[in-house]
Parts: structure tokens; sequence; C-alpha cells
């Protein structure tokens, strides 16, 4: 004589299924809704790959803005130093052009020792040569740079990085 048994349908294993469908609906709709709406995919700690100071073989430096979202804010900094055996002065320069980057709005600030040396829209120091004090010998002066965009600024023309070149010139304070 042979005995077979059936398993009746039980419960928990339509329980399961609604534990991981459910879920994966309201995540994937969450992703439609986000994409639809726009919302941008990169976190907060993205914005600082976006935007790189590379220091150049003399007294120069390149910012360069590729990435940067509304209400964020970047600083980099760079030191220039004295190497000479004697005082001397030193100057400043931007050469850019007026950014479109976000539509225009990317804001840059930038200090000398904690001062203020520049605070506007990016590339509109271009080609203005700043004095920007003595440095001892063997001295250092270090230069921060902050571009920020507003919370409202367009998410727009990120495609086109806002690039400037900074010089620096130390000259013998001698010569005066």
């Amino acid at each position: 004589m042979t005995i077979a048994t059936t398993a009746a349908p039980t419960r928990t294993s339509v329980a399961q299924l609604r534990r991981f469908v459910i879920p994966g609906a309201v995540v994937a709709a969450l992703a439609v809704l986000a994409s639809v709406t726009g919302i941008p995919w990169t976190g907060a700690g993205q914005a600082a790959t976006g935007v790189r100071l590379q220091a150049e073989a003399g007294q120069g430096a390149t910012l360069t803005i590729s990435e940067l979202e509304p209400g964020d804010s970047v600083t980099r900094t760079v030191t220039i130093r004295n190497s000479g055996a004697g005082e001397s002065r030193l100057s400043f320069e931007e050469n850019a052009a007026p950014a479109t980057f976000a539509g225009g709005a990317l804001h840059l600030k930038i200090q000398q020792d904690g001062h203020t040396v520049y605070n506007g829209l990016f590339g509109e120091m271009n080609d203005v040569t700043q004095d920007v004090g003595e440095l001892a010998p063997g001295g250092g002066s270090t230069f921060s740079f902050t571009v920020s965009l507003p919370d409202d600024a367009p998410y727009v023309d990120q495609g086109e990085p806002a690039v400037a070149t900074y010089t620096w010139v130390n000259t013998d304070s001698s010569d005066d």
C-alpha cells in the first residue's frame, strides 16, 4: 500500500512574496518619480570631485569647476612661498572668461591668509593684477578659493566647465 501526501498551499509563501514585492515596487516608484521631477542622482560628497585646483610650474594654478550643485560650496587652497633670500612683493592675477556654468550663477570668493581678495561672480576679476603684499624670505601665503552656487541656481550648462588660471609674481622688494 502506498500513501501519498500532498502539501496544501500555505499562506506563508504568499506573505513572503508580499514582503519582497511591495518594498520593491515602492523603490521603483520613487526612482521613477525622482527621474521625472529632475532630482539629480549625486550626493553632497560628489561636489568636491567636480572642483579642482591644479598647481602649475612656476607660480600658477588652474581652477576648474566641472560639477557643482545648487546650494553646494567647495574650497580649495594653494600656498605660495618665497624661496629667495630677500623679502619680495607678491602680485596676483586671474585669467578667465565670465562663466556660463549654471547660467552664470557661479560665485567665487578668494581669500589670502583669511583676508578677502575677491568676492563676486566667477571670471569677473579677469586681467586685474592685485598687489597682495610682502613675503618674508622663506615665508608663504595661503590662498583659498571657495566656489559656490546659490540654492536657487539652475542646474544647467554643467557640461561646459568653468576654468580660470591664476598667476602669482614675486618681485624683489629692494627694487622699490
